[in-house]
């Protein structure tokens, strides 16, 4: 009946599309797949045909014909991306799927960035998408508003904890730059880091605390860092790449503090046999501690990865506390200032 059916059928997409969706609604799945092949033959530019023949294929395991169908038809008709985007995305979490993906994620591509839209904000790990784009073993695309993806998968990956896979992505990223990793001055050959945070510094919108990056006297890079009255948090934050023995070295170049406020360093261990343990510096806004010298704070031990908080707390006074700090460097600690 199903082929005879076929045969009279009228030529073309739609009809052959409505013949194959009523088989289907009978249980005839073989007789309505031919339908929708032959509906294929006669013109490929049928979204619905095309929606039909990619999620008959992921359904029994074909993700190559899947990712096929659904191409034809996001190409045809942009707006089906709607439809099959959060689909493509289901298939990330899949090593079998990432492979079938990988080629697709090129720059000529037009849905890939919209996959990847989607992929950060439905995925419930991040740490899939990071790898279907470290597997392809080139750096990542760069291309339209990208970096807008790879910002928040920077900062899920941390989030979550998958560190590993985050310092491998991080050197493949657009804009990145491998030394990220250790470099705490803010500037990479005179300018700027401007990677992506938590790998490079990161600074909170809001009025409470806060910093940005200054040139100082001697031609460096600083950071200004402000904490307002009555407020206590952290006014810039950073994740090191660790080696053993390393230590963190500064110079206060200019400070005005509160009553009872304080500016301290804590270096917190992420990954490694020390998980949780932290050291912390001496209170830079105290009068105790010294102006334009070489201060440290050694990070914790057998840690491979360091987060860098600068906690501040502003005190009790009408104005801002302010801090200006300057010639900041990591390196092991038998290396004198």
């Amino acid at each position: 009946m199903g082929r005879t059916v076929l045969t009279h059928a009228p030529l073309n997409p739609r009809s052959l599309w409505l013949v194959g969706t009523s088989m289907e609604i009978q249980g005839k799945t073989g007789d309505a797949r031919r339908a929708m092949q032959q509906a294929e033959r006669i013109s490929r530019r049928d979204s619905a045909v095309q929606m039909w023949l990619g999620s008959d294929n992921l359904r029994r395991g074909d993700i190559v014909g899947g990712l096929r169908h659904f191409d034809l038809m996001i190409r045809a008709n942009g707006e089906a991306a709607d439809l099959v985007i959060p689909r493509m995305a289901l298939i990330i979490p899949l090593a079998e799927g990432r492979r079938h993906l990988a080629p697709y994620i090129r720059d000529d591509n037009p849905w890939m960035l919209r996959l990847f839209q989607t992929a950060i904000t439905q995925l419930p790990r991040a740490a899939p998408i990071a790898e279907l784009l470290v597997e392809r073993r080139k750096n990542a695309p760069n291309v339209g508003d990208i970096r807008s993806v790879y910002g928040p998968l920077m900062a899920r990956l941390v989030n979550e904890g998958s560190y590993a896979i985050a310092l491998r992505l991080y050197p493949l990223l657009p804009d990145a730059d491998s030394a990220s990793l250790r470099n705490v001055s803010g500037a990479i050959n005179g300018k700027i880091d401007e990677g992506y945070p938590p790998f490079v510094w990161n600074f909170p919108n809001d009025n409470a605390q806060g910093a940005e990056f200054v040139s100082l006297e001697n031609g460096e890079t600083g950071l200004d860092v402000f904490g307002a009255p009555g407020t206590i948090g952290i006014a810039a934050t950073k994740i090191v790449a660790a080696r053993a023995g390393d230590t963190l070295y500064w110079q206060i170049a200019d400070r005005m503090g509160n009553l009872e406020s304080s500016a301290n360093w804590i270096a917190t261990c992420l990954a490694g046999k020390s998980v949780g343990r932290a050291t912390r510096s001496s209170n830079m806004l105290d009068s105790s501690t010294p102006q334009k010298r070489i201060l440290k704070i050694m990070l914790p031990v057998d840690c491979g990865l360091v987060r860098l908080d600068m906690r501040v707390a502003g005190g009790i006074g009408r104005d801002p506390v302010n801090l200006v700090i300057g010639s900041m460097k990591l390196a092991p600690g038998s290396k004198a200032q």
